[in-house]
């Protein structure tokens, strides 16, 4: 089960559509998606919040939709749901797992068992491309007979689900700025800042941080590679394309398609980064490494999620060890303990 084929690059490229409604995106995702996921005995999907320290009956799904599944299992997941323990939701919901659920479910055997009873199936794989703040999306599908993915095959599943978390991040986003009475003070479409052209990924216009030199330098660089990995790079060599096009840029801006009234195509970097938990003390960037750490993620997938480079998220975890004094990730999350901190986002620590 390895998702390296230019179906892939279909999958981010259909993420990152904001113009439709959440109902039509999830149906699109799930639709690009099949191929790669369904194993003959459908799949489901649903957007999912977790209230923070919740899980359980405090977890809400909406707008679940079924491919190739009885009508009634929606009812049959979300009574099995009810039952399950907090600890157990927490467990098999953490943000941005890919896997099979009876890997994820090892340490909670009996609840994982009676759950597939009530479902009616043998195992499920899934994509939990959930952000930081128990927001996000869930991709899953019933298997003939329990599996387990590579290490490999679950890396190259969870950039695929950072892809996904970042456009329904994104999505919020937009919709919470064209909610805005006030959102005229932005210049560009969709509250980006920068736009550049699509043919020679020349910057056309920047506004705030946009505006340096070097982060105009990086925004074109990214945006080159996006442009390769949508290009002959998805056919050719797959994995290459999917490992080229990282999810952010540099922890900050998400690069997506824009056409204006005359149809013409432009690339938007719209600010887009991650509510992350502040440990105090910490830059911004810092704590963004620190918070997926102690969610479980390697150095590589933090890099692929914030658009970083594996020397860099090193560089800034011992930072953030250092200022914290911790000389382990182990230490790290034992001084940190729950996440239950201020969060930043957008620039701001949360009150």
């Amino acid at each position: 089960m390895d998702p390296v084929t230019s179906e892939a690059i279909d999958l981010i490229e259909v993420a990152y559509e904001l113009h439709k409604s959440d109902a039509d995106w999830l149906s699109g995702l799930m639709d690009t998606a099949a191929p790669m996921i369904d194993h003959g005995l459908g799949m489901f999907g649903f957007a999912f919040v977790r209230p923070h320290g919740g899980g359980g009956r405090d977890a809400v799904i909406q707008d679940m939709q079924l491919r190739s599944l009885p009508p009634d299992f929606p009812e049959r997941f979300v009574a099995a749901s009810q039952a399950l323990s907090p600890e157990f939701v927490r467990a098999v919901t953490p943000p941005g797992y890919a896997g099979t659920w009876s890997e994820i479910a090892r340490d909670h055997p009996e609840e994982f068992h009676a759950l597939l009873e009530k479902l009616g199936y043998v195992d499920l794989f899934g994509i939990t491309a959930i952000d930081p703040d128990g927001v996000g999306v869930d991709i899953s599908a019933p298997l003939r007979e329990t599996m387990k993915l590579s290490s490999k095959s679950r890396e190259r599943w969870q950039m695929l689900g950072a892809h996904i978390a970042s456009a329904y991040r994104l999505r919020r986003a937009v919709i919470r700025s064209e909610d805005d009475l006030d959102d005229d003070v932005h210049e560009l479409p969709y509250g980006a800042e920068a736009v550049l052209d699509a043919n020679d990924l020349r910057i056309i216009e920047a506004i705030g941080p946009a505006k340096d030199r070097n982060a105009a330098q990086i925004l074109r660089r990214a945006a080159r590679r996006v442009d390769k990995a949508r290009g002959k790079l998805r056919r050719d060599d797959p994995r290459k394309a999917l490992e080229t096009w990282k999810a952010l840029v540099r922890g900050r801006w998400s690069m997506v398609d824009w056409f204006d009234s005359d149809g013409r195509r432009f690339v938007l970097a719209r600010p887009n980064p991650p509510k992350v938990f502040d440990p105090r003390g910490l830059s911004a960037q810092e704590c963004q490494v620190v918070t997926f750490v102690l969610l479980g993620d390697t150095n590589k997938v933090i890099a692929y999620r914030l658009g970083l480079s594996q020397g860099r998220v090193s560089v800034l975890l011992k930072s953030a060890m250092h200022k914290l004094g911790a000389k382990s990730k182990a230490q790290l999350v034992q001084k940190l303990g729950p996440l239950g901190v201020p969060t930043f986002t957008n620039g701001e620590w949360a009150a």
